[in-house]
């Protein structure tokens, strides 16, 4: 008897292990959410969540990676690095083209009312005066898309002025010591070049109301396999915004301190130009015939145009409209 005792103890032993290791994995955990978090008011609302312990509270485990520009966090998106991004169609077109990844727009967080601007110095009254001259761009983001836009609205095209390829921070001195004419700015940055250095608005998107939008956009993988992680988000996301409208002064004094800002420049950039958008608004944008359909093709146009993406369309699952209230 005692020669069979440890071949069954060590097959216990075995078996308890086997068992603590499969319930070990069954209880791991996925990772947290990689968001990709640029300057722009309306993705602020992300940070504020954050802050005030809104995806906590949801249950979410979130990473936010803070980047200085949208570029930057388009291309960490491209490389895998983060797995959703607050973004422009622009962005997400890009991200389809120039890699094998799939973002999804899950949320229309505001549209530009005058926010994206392209500022010239003083002497340069309107877009005509642009002929000839050199203008500072961001030439891989929705800038290139606004300088179109304001030139062809004006009777121009992109052949008519010498685009300098820069980033934001660079744009404020490239303008006051002469290396560009004008630049394509956005908010709240522009507040501040506007105020110190006297531009010129000489384009901005109120004149295309509606044309520009900002998202929220996940791996279509993410939106598939953890559904509830993403609808937690966007909970959390809307619960900052109506944060911000009971207690404006502390949540404006919260975003604006990430993007170095004084609340009340963050407050102007918000409320000038900005039209946030509710939970009760997404249904206009998604599905056959909502506005976000008209946004992405006339995106996808100017983005052809000008050789900003060159592949095959694969704009059939852009959007993923699982994630919005039902009218």
């Amino acid at each position: 008897m005692k020669t069979n005792s440890i071949p069954r103890k060590l097959a216990l032993l075995l078996a308890t292990a086997a068992l603590s290791l499969n319930l070990g994995c069954s209880r791991e955990k996925p990772r947290s959410l990689r968001i990709g978090l640029a300057s722009w008011p309306g993705y602020e609302f992300l940070y504020l969540a954050q802050e005030k312990g809104f995806f906590r509270k949801e249950g979410l485990e979130v990473q936010l990676i803070e980047f200085t520009s949208i570029s930057d966090s388009r291309r960490a998106y491209e490389r895998g690095q983060i797995d959703a991004m607050g973004a422009t169609i622009t962005e997400v077109l890009q991200a389809r083209d120039q890699s094998s990844r799939s973002p999804q727009v899950v949320q229309v967080v505001d549209y530009s009312n005058g926010a994206d601007l392209i500022l010239a110095r003083p002497g340069i009254a309107d877009c005509a005066g642009l002929r000839g001259k050199r203008v500072g761009v961001e030439l891989a983001t929705l800038g290139i898309y606004i300088l179109a836009r304001g030139l062809e609205e004006n009777g121009l095209s992109l052949s008519d002025v010498e685009t300098v390829s820069m980033d934001q921070p660079s744009m404020a001195e490239a303008l006051r010591n002469g290396t560009v004419d004008a630049i394509v700015t956005y908010s709240p940055l522009s507040v501040k070049v506007i105020r110190e250095l006297k531009a010129i608005t000489v384009f901005s998107t109120a004149e295309i109301p509606g044309e520009v939008v900002d998202v929220i956009a996940v791996e279509a993988g993410i939106n598939a396999q953890r559904p509830g992680e993403v609808a937690k988000l966007l909970r959390a996301f809307h619960r900052a915004i109506a944060y911000s409208h009971q207690n404006p002064a502390d949540a404006y004094r919260i975003m604006a301190a990430r993007e170095g800002f004084t609340p009340e420049d963050f407050a102007t950039a918000l409320t000038d130009g900005v039209k946030m958008l509710s939970e009760s608004d997404q249904a206009g944008f998604f599905g056959p015939g909502g506005k976000l359909a008209a946004v992405i093709e006339a995106s996808d146009r100017i983005l052809r145009q000008t050789g900003q993406i060159k592949g095959p369309d694969r704009r059939g699952d852009f959007s993923n409209p699982s994630f919005v209230a039902k009218k």
